[in-house]
């Protein structure tokens, strides 16, 4: 199976420079700034060391030792110098039995086949990760008609079915319904931070009604259980789901390999029967005998909107300093869990400055406001101060300190924030507080008798 991508190349916003590059650095804004850049990337593609001293690299259209001369000329040539420095491109294989000359064969036919015919391109073949993978770097302009590489979503949908194609000709599996369109950036950030995400709840769930079901009508009963809407029919090509006071749905088969519409059935049926029992299985405990819970402490020890941030922390399984696994959060707080971690902050701000109520806070604001008005009133002399003839110490004397102003503007209007947040969201945490406390009175009643 081949992974493909293709992406630009200009100054450092392309991952390749980070491995060459000073991530300090301004972007450059000159033609020999910009022509660095494009021997940089050459330099890193054609690697000695990965690609076992030049053995699998190959120039189209251009000689692989002098590519980085040969695509300079080409935009002297047509006085196209500026603009993007190249084109580069990857094709990493699955597969750990392909040897290195089949892989660079293919990368090499994949580059004939889509750009050789108007473009210069270096091919590589990198053998220094687990997979072997190719690499493509593509002149911006064409050495035949002097026309630029027009990138598009349509050019990384050819190379991907062309890659498809290539390996199915020689009997490497494919991605037969690829990801178009995946987490963002963000959410993949979070994703790996141990955050929860839309996603990761979304998958949470779908895991729990799985665990709990036979078949696709007991596994729709506990997905409506938990407050989730869904599309399940047999005739859709994709199975969506949608989660609570969240209006976009979500395609199953985006969440991984095994919520496609096909595996989540064969999961269904791999389910053993007793999970049937386990299900309304009564819980026996002793009688008489209640351990205390942090709720108890939150209720006894606080008051105010301290107590109902920290409530909200609880029911979502998330506590200042106590970080703990939401094992089955109640569905009014599963789009909560987004905002975990804002929550964990808000209600530290509100213990530490002893903010009990809505008037409590609305001063402790006021409080921030004036702080903040003579911060920056302070900075905006300073900094009209060091533009003066002044000695030098004195200017960076004075620069240092309006970057200490800075920072502590900084932290301020950050707290400004979190209090105005709290402001808007408190009314609407009380109301969901108040249906999970309706919910749960029937069931502490029994349990008392």
């Amino acid at each position: 199976m081949a992974v493909t991508k293709i992406w630009r190349v200009r100054g450092r916003a392309s991952p390749v420079l980070k491995y060459v590059n000073n991530p300090e650095k301004t972007i450059a804004q000159s033609t020999e700034d910009e022509l660095a850049e494009l021997a940089d990337v050459l330099e890193y593609v054609d690697d000695a060391v990965k690609t076992e001293s030049h053995q699998y690299t190959t120039g189209i259209n251009c000689d692989k030792d002098h590519a980085e001369e040969e695509f300079r000329l080409t935009k002297a040539m047509f006085g196209k110098p500026g603009g993007l420095v190249a084109i580069h491109g990857y094709q990493s294989f699955e597969e750990e039995d392909i040897s290195p000359k089949e892989a660079h064969e293919i990368g090499v036919q994949l580059a004939r086949e889509l750009w050789g015919d108007r473009f210069q391109v270096l091919v590589a073949t990198h053998l220094n990760t687990d997979h072997v993978h190719n690499h493509f770097v593509i002149n911006t302009v064409s050495h035949i008609d002097g026309k630029k590489f027009h990138m598009c979503t349509a050019r990384y949908l050819e190379m991907r079915d062309a890659s498809d194609r290539l390996c199915r000709e020689h009997r490497l599996s494919v991605i037969e319904q690829p990801l178009r369109k995946g987490m963002s950036h963000y959410a993949c950030m979070m994703d790996k931070a141990g955050m929860p995400t839309r996603y990761s709840v979304a998958k949470a769930a779908v895991d729990e009604a799985l665990s709990r079901s036979l078949n696709i009508e007991e596994f729709k009963a506990e997905l409506r259980s938990m407050g989730y809407r869904f599309q399940l029919n047999p005739n859709r090509k994709y199975w969506t789901i949608t989660i609570p006071d969240w209006g976009k749905p979500i395609r199953l088969y985006q969440l991984g390999k095994d919520y496609t519409n096909e595996r989540i059935v064969e999961r269904l049926y791999e389910n053993d029967p007793a999970v049937r029992q386990a299900k309304y299985r009564r819980d026996f405990s002793l009688k008489g005998y209640r351990l205390p819970k942090r709720i108890d402490k939150i209720n006894r020890r606080k008051s105010g909107l301290e107590r109902l941030y920290l409530r909200c922390c609880y029911e979502m399984g998330y506590l200042p300093k106590y970080v703990q696994k939401p094992l089955k959060v109640h569905r009014v707080f599963k789009e909560e869990l987004l905002r975990c971690e804002q929550y964990s902050r808000q209600a530290n701000l509100l213990g530490e400055h002893g903010i009990k109520t809505g008037e409590d806070l609305s001063a402790y604001i006021g409080t921030l406001q004036r702080k903040m008005d003579e911060l920056s009133s302070r900075r905006e002399q300073l900094r009209r101060y060091v533009k003066r003839s002044i000695p030098e110490k004195e200017r960076e004397e004075g620069k240092a300190e309006v970057k200490q102003l800075t920072e502590k503007m900084r932290q301020v209007r950050s707290e400004l924030k979190l209090c105005r947040e709290i402001q808007e969201r408190s009314g609407i945490l009380e109301q969901k507080l108040a249906v999970i406390d309706a919910e749960r009175q029937p069931k502490e009643r029994t349990e008392r008798r």
